[in-house]
Parts: C-alpha cells; structure tokens; sequence
C-alpha cells in the first residue's frame, strides 16, 4: 500500500471515529435519570458541567488534545501498525453501553464512550501509538462526572474536616464546640461572649474539599506527566494531591476562621441575605495555591533523593571501572 493511500485510509478512519464517539454522545438519548425523556451524554455532561464540583470536567477533551499535540513530534517516530484487537474491544465497549442504555445507567456510557475511543486508537493506530497516549486517554476519564460521590464522599470529607480543624484548634488551645459538621467557638464568661459569638464555620459541602478535590488530582496529573520523567515518581505526585487536596482545605478553614475572628463574619463567610461574601470566594484560591506548592516541593524533594542517588551510583562504578583493568 502506497503512502498516499495509506493516510487517506488513516484519514477516513479518524472521520469515522469522529463521527461514531459524536453520535455515541451529542445524538442518540441515552438515559432519562429520574425524568420521563432520555437525554443525549452530551447534555448530561453540559448540565452537570455547569456544577462548580464538575466544570473542570469540560477541560478534559482540551488539555487531552494539547497533550497529543505536545507528542507529535515523538508520536509520528511510532510506526503505524493497526491493529484487528481494537475492533473486539469496540465491541466489548458497544455491549457495555447498550447495557447502561437498556438500564439508565449514565455511568455505563460513559465507560463504553471511554473504551470505544480506546479500542479504535488500537484498531486505527495500534498497539504503540496507543501506549505513547495512553495518558492523554486516562485525561478524558476527568470528563465524567461521578455523581454517586457526591454525597457520601462529600459527606466523610466534612466529618474529616471538623475533626482534624478541632483538633488543631484544641491544640492551639482554642476552645471549639463541634455541633455536627460545624465548629463552633465556645462561650467565654468572663468577657460576656456566647457560643459562636467570634467565628461560626459551618463546613457544609461545598466547603468539604470536593469541589476542588477532583480538580486538583487533573491538575496534578498534568503536573506529575510534565515534570517529572519516571513513571512511578508520576504516580507519587498524582497521589500526593489527596492529603494535599485535605490539608489545602484545612488551611481554608483556618483562614476564613482567622477572618471572621477579626473582621467579623459576615465579612469572612458572609450573610443570610449574601450568601457567600468576597473574601470567602477569594479563599478558594488559597486552596490550589497551597496545593501546587506542596507538589513543586515533593517533586524536588523526589528529584533530590534519587536523582543524587543515580549520579552518586553513576559516580561508583565510573571509578570503579577506571581502577579495574580490562583484561584484552
């Protein structure tokens, strides 16, 4: 097969792809939820990406299509192989959205959307080109928003939030009352004051860390797959943005309690008839600030420890095979 058709066979099989994953989800009604009408994944998507805990969601597709552009040069050294197994995996991948079709389940669709892509990359471009974008594959998995975590995700991080700010605030020996999800400063009778009189935090969900819990781990992946080179430093760092993601939020908590202890609360969290004052929505910044810095320290931290190790090793048997003599 010439060159020439060889990319008009590549092209007319990407128009294909394109044209199947756009079908998959901009057209055919998928699930109905708790309504009467199905709706297309695509609306689903665009109704839920509207929801401040999944809108980096809808940047899923765009960071994947820079990272590909990011490999191209790298990409195109790979041979193009297609490959026939990628066609079993489409249809593996059919069969799993057919049953989340007949069943409602979105979530179902979402994993046939996700294996579909990958079995035509297999089928179009093979085995190796695959593995070279496995990552920018594993970035689209960002899109789908898992809306069974919501509750009882959302629900645990609130519990760990109270208990680990009290216990921080005992510590400091600032006395606090934990009424459920909320913490509470304690009354004082010398001075007069009541029970939350200086600061009353109700950590209810969006305060939890989930909203920017899932954000920060696709921010964190892209930062692991950009600074570092070795695979499992990668998934160090892209796993060190839970207990980051934890303790950015805590230092949020802290925050807004700071602010309301001097400046009032209604200037740190805000009022019944302003729901969310400035200084709150603002503070939310402070969450990937913190967390972006604790990533550049333990990747440095990382590349300290081995990186010396290698060259210190590396240095050894330098010396070592200059002090040895080879024998002819």
């Amino acid at each position: 097969m010439s060159v020439k058709s060889s990319t008009i066979q590549f092209v007319l099989s990407a128009l294909l792809l394109l044209l199947s994953v756009l079908a998959l989800i901009a057209f055919l009604p998928y699930a109905a939820g708790y309504g009467h009408h199905r709706r297309t994944l695509l609306q689903i998507l665009l109704t839920h990406w509207a929801n401040p805990t999944w809108q980096h969601g809808a940047l899923a597709l765009p960071i994947a299509a820079f990272l590909i552009w990011r490999m191209k040069e790298a990409f195109s050294k790979i041979p193009l192989k297609p490959s026939a197994a990628g066609l079993a995996l489409m249809g593996f991948a059919g069969l799993i959205y057919f049953a989340g079709y007949k069943a409602h389940l979105i979530y179902f669709g979402f994993a046939g959307v996700q294996l579909f892509v990958a079995g035509a990359c297999i089928w179009i471009l093979g085995w190796a080109r695959m593995r070279a974008c496995v990552f920018p594959w594993l970035m689209l998995t960002f899109a789908w928003p898992l809306l069974f975590l919501e509750e009882s995700l959302a629900f645990h991080l609130r519990l760990l939030m109270v208990s680990c700010a009290g216990g921080v605030l005992d510590l400091l020996g600032i006395d606090v009352i934990r009424e459920g999800t909320a913490l509470v400063s304690a009354p004082d009778p010398v001075s007069g004051l009541e029970a939350g009189a200086i600061f009353r935090m109700n950590i209810d969900a969006p305060c939890s860390g989930l909203r920017s819990l899932f954000a920060l781990m696709m921010v964190s992946a892209v930062y692991a797959w950009s600074r570092q080179k070795v695979v499992w430093r990668r998934w160090v760092l892209f796993f060190c943005s839970l207990p980051l993601a934890v303790i950015a939020n805590m230092a949020r908590i802290f925050l807004l309690i700071g602010a309301s202890a001097l400046f009032g609360q209604e200037f740190a969290v805000g009022s019944e008839e302003k729901e969310v004052s400035t200084f709150h929505f603002l503070s939310g910044l402070v969450v990937f600030v913190i967390a972006l810095a604790g990533l550049e320290a333990i990747s440095m931290l990382l590349n300290r420890l081995f990186d010396r190790r290698k060259s210190a090793t590396t240095q050894r048997q330098n010396v070592r095979a200059a002090i040895v003599p080879r024998h002819p």
